[in-house]
């Protein structure tokens, strides 16, 4: 600890009350030496300056701080012990515009809590938080300041490291956040383009149905139906009437297996006279076929006004319906409605088991236990701008296809290419 040669008044001005102030001259030299203690074991750094900035004193935290020893009473040694002092900001600061020097030039008249960056003799730094206090005669002039300083490098640097963690934990947010929004985005595009494929392959299987039922009824049909004509024409003996009548009969199942074919694959009456005469056709041939009872319940009108593409989007609906009716329901009657205003809403209800519950749960989403018959009439009413609903429970299960009239896609349902023949 370095001492002044003079009476250190400041020192004991700083510990003792200032209503005290009066009593601190006539202290005794073991009161002088216990403050003397005190101020030098003090945890905080401590020093202090007459009016001029010469230091007086300091305590042994302050040259902890400092990295140094300044000579008490150097002119040369004014405002502050260390080697060099910057601000906050980086910035260089003289000795006579710290803290200190703003107090005893009455610039300031106290500091409370100000931030001053000391370097040391040897370049390291640190950052200190500083208290001044002016000392004052009985008339009310400055006769010299003190300073408490503490060390708050570390916090500094725990903050900092608090900040650039949450600063990079931001970061990293963002960029997952941006990953996760390019893979939702990629995911989109995927999805969108599965699903156009998906409406392309289908369309492609209406026109490649299609072909396959005129085919069959103008190629192979006129066939079988030549040769019926022509073993009618054949006079035969009675050994060989037997022959010629299984024959025929063979004949005649060709002939009616080919027209149900080809009215299975694409009913010529959707084409030549509309949804209503083959959507009872189909109704029909579903109830003799299945022994299931079909009513079906369709619109006095309104059905003129649909769409192809809506027609057979209907249609196809219809025939998947009945056919998992038929397959997994187990009911004994099912019945179809069509309501037609500024949308086409089919409706098909049976009181069979009810479809299972992940397979229910995988038709909100199209997932894994989604059937490919289901997924299909999703995707086409979808195709269409329309809204696809199953409803299913132990009493049976309710499928419902909205298609919006008006509203019909732009796609390849009405394309002139979608209508020829091939």
């Amino acid at each position: 600890m370095v001492t002044s040669s003079n009476q250190p008044l400041l020192k004991r001005n700083f510990f003792v009350p200032r209503d005290r102030a009066s009593d601190i001259t006539q202290s005794t030299p073991a009161e002088s030496d216990r403050y003397q203690t005190l101020f030098d074991l003090a945890p905080v750094a401590v020093y202090s300056c007459d009016a001029s900035g010469v230091i007086h004193d300091y305590n042994s935290r302050a040259a902890e701080l400092w990295g140094r020893r300044p000579e008490v009473g150097d002119t040369d040694e004014r405002f502050c012990g260390s080697f060099k002092m910057y601000r906050p900001d980086g910035s260089f600061m003289p000795h006579d515009q710290c803290p200190m020097g703003d107090v005893l030039a009455g610039r300031m008249p106290g500091i409370h809590d100000a931030e001053v960056h000391i370097e040391r003799p040897d370049g390291s730094r640190i950052v200190v938080i500083v208290n001044i206090a002016p000392l004052k005669d009985e008339h009310g002039e400055i006769i010299g300041a003190i300073n408490c300083f503490y060390d708050v490098t570390e916090h500094k640097k725990a903050e900092e490291t608090q900040r650039q963690n949450i600063a990079d934990q931001h970061q990293a947010e963002k960029a997952l956040r941006l990953a996760n929004e390019e893979l939702e985005s990629d995911v989109q595009k995927r999805t969108a383009s599965l699903r156009r494929l998906s409406i392309q392959l289908m369309h492609s299987q209406d026109d490649e149905r299609r072909r396959i039922a005129r085919n069959l009824h103008d190629s192979l049909g006129q066939h079988l139906a030549s040769i019926k004509m022509n073993l009618d024409s054949l006079n035969s003996d009675a050994a060989e009437k037997d022959v010629l009548n299984a024959a025929l009969k063979s004949v005649e199942q060709c002939l009616s297996e080919t027209r149900t074919l080809s009215s299975l694959l694409h009913p010529p009456l959707l084409d030549e006279v509309g949804f209503s005469s083959a959507a009872r056709w189909y109704t029909d041939e579903f109830a003799k076929r299945s022994g299931i009872k079909a009513e079906l319940k369709l619109p006095d009108e309104g059905i003129e006004r649909l769409p192809e593409s809506v027609r057979i989007a209907l249609f196809r609906i219809l025939q998947e319906s009945l056919t998992n009716v038929h397959r997994h329901s187990g009911s004994p009657s099912v019945e179809v409605r069509l309501q037609v205003n500024h949308q086409a809403v089919l409706t098909v209800r049976d009181s069979g088991r009810g479809m299972p519950a992940e397979l229910l749960q995988g038709s909100q989403t199209n997932g894994p236990y989604f059937g490919v018959g289901l997924s299909g009439m999703r995707e086409r009413v979808n195709d269409l701008g329309g809204n696809f609903e199953i409803q299913s429970s132990g009493n049976g299960t309710l499928i419902t296809a909205s298609i919006p009239i008006a509203a019909e896609t732009s796609g390849a349902g009405n394309s002139p290419a979608r209508n020829r023949v091939a």
